[in-house]
């Protein structure tokens, strides 16, 4: 098995993987709804930042302990941009609250506990 299918297997086991991955289904099926000035920015934005936190997931999953913490701050603050995106896209009626309220309760919330749990662990026994 290659170095590239090894750290891939060692992230696509991981809840938070999973979560992520699934998120970024969603805001496919979401984003394609949303009316053409809004679908090629904040839509657009908005699935380009969950990409970027599932690439973190892989990074920080792949490196070395010691290496760990920086991946993980990076991936809290992206989530933490994707929020605030999300919570626009409710607010200027985008998506629903309903549908607002499914991001929250069954990806973000998951998302965001299980990344601070992680970022303790790299903060304390991590290193």
């Amino acid at each position: 098995m290659s170095v590239k299918n090894k750290n891939m297997a060692r992230s696509d086991h991981l809840p938070l993987y999973h979560k992520i991955y699934g998120l970024i289904k969603y805001l496919y099926g979401t984003v394609r709804n949303f009316p053409k000035e809004y679908k090629y920015s904040l839509g657009s934005e908005m699935i380009g930042l969950a990409w970027n936190c599932l690439d973190l997931v892989v990074e920080a999953n792949s490196c070395p302990n010691t290496e760990k913490g920086g991946k993980i701050s990076r991936l809290s603050c992206t989530h933490d941009k994707l929020k605030m995106r999300l919570r626009m896209s409710q607010e200027i009626k985008l998506i629903s609250v309903g549908q607002f309220s499914h991001l929250e309760e069954n990806y973000m919330l998951e998302t965001g506990k299980m990344i601070g749990g992680w970022k303790n662990w790299a903060g304390g026994g991590g290193r």
